[in-house]
């Protein structure tokens, strides 16, 4: 048993070092960034392997698993909870009271709408991004249209209609063009009663095959050029399923090409997909924050019978 404990220890070390070693060559092949989504997952196989290799004295591997460990903690700390301090918002910087989103994944092909329902009529977020928005989910949700008097409506038959309600007005409303015309995305002015927010509702491609991968990644410069070339004193929100972690390369690069942040950060991972619990878990769906504007949560909701957890996010004005 204990030789076959150490070689389980050693072969988990190998598999989860040439994993992490993948996941750096993720812009070299579409293939190689599936393996970047899974961070998390190697740093504890390799903490646990690593241990065990220390208790076996497979000192070389121990060490392997030690090496192969930094790039993954490097990558996922900052969404640990005490590595980067929670926002302290003090009554000057805001200038209004707390708006409350909800982004969430129906799933297209879902028959029972009574979670969803029941979760979006508890929650009475503010602002609501509803993704996989079909002419039947429209028909489920109806009664929003009595809570929400404000809406955007992007119906499809496939996965990929939005749809953005509010409870306040909405002063101006974009189709956003990302590149492909089988999806719906949108740029909506909302005007808060202490000034206008500008939310951005997108569902992007889900990256399993070249081509696939290559629309995701046209989405997402679309979406950095869109926002970048937006007016910079507009408080911003960027909501949906972007089907990309954090720790994706593509992702960082919108980040830092639309001068967004990931508004998650101090709260935890909040991973959302898939909603069932196994330990494949990843955040894909996102809250990120641009201009005069302080997030003050983020947090995952419970499942509503998709394959996708809900995000909630809130979040102030800044004066």
């Amino acid at each position: 048993m204990i030789v076959l404990l150490s070689r389980l220890a050693v072969l988990t070390v190998l598999g989860t070092s040439l994993a992490t070693a993948a996941a750096l060559g993720a812009r070299a092949n579409w293939f190689l960034e599936l393996f970047s989504h899974f961070a998390v997952q190697y740093l504890c196989l390799q903490f646990v392997a690593g241990v065990a290799c220390l208790a076996f004295r497979q000192w070389p591997w121990a060490l392997v698993a030690l090496v192969a460990a930094i790039p993954n903690l490097l990558t996922v700390g900052p969404y640990l909870p005490g590595w980067t301090p929670s926002p302290v918002i003090a009554p000057a910087a805001t200038t209004g009271a707390p708006v409350r989103l909800v982004a969430a994944n129906l799933l297209y092909r879902q028959e029972d709408p009574t979670a969803a329902r029941a979760y979006l009529a508890r929650q009475s977020a503010d602002i609501l991004v509803l993704s996989e928005f079909t002419p039947r989910w429209r028909e489920k949700l109806r009664d929003l249209e009595r809570t929400y008097p404000y809406f955007v409506l992007r119906t499809r038959w496939n996965p990929w209609g939005i749809a953005l309600y509010s409870k306040y007005p909405l002063r101006a409303i974009e189709d956003l063009d990302l590149g492909d015309d089988t999806s719906s995305h949108l740029r909506v002015l909302v005007q808060l009663p202490d000034g206008l927010v500008e939310v951005y509702a997108v569902h992007l491609a889900s990256p399993p095959s070249r081509r696939q991968a290559a629309q995701r990644n046209t989405q997402l410069r679309r979406l950095a050029e869109r926002i970048a070339a937006a007016d910079p004193s507009l408080p911003r929100i960027v909501a949906g399923d972007l089907n990309a972690t954090p720790y994706s390369p593509y992702f960082q690069d919108l980040l830092r090409d639309a001068g967004l942040s990931d508004a998650r950060r101090p709260f935890g991972l909040q991973v959302t997909w898939p909603a069932w619990p196994l330990p494949l878990w990843i955040p894909i769906d996102h809250c990120l924050a641009g201009g005069p504007l302080k997030v003050t949560r983020v947090a995952t909701g419970p499942r509503i019978g998709s394959d996708h957890l809900p995000l909630e996010c809130t979040f102030a004005l800044s004066s």
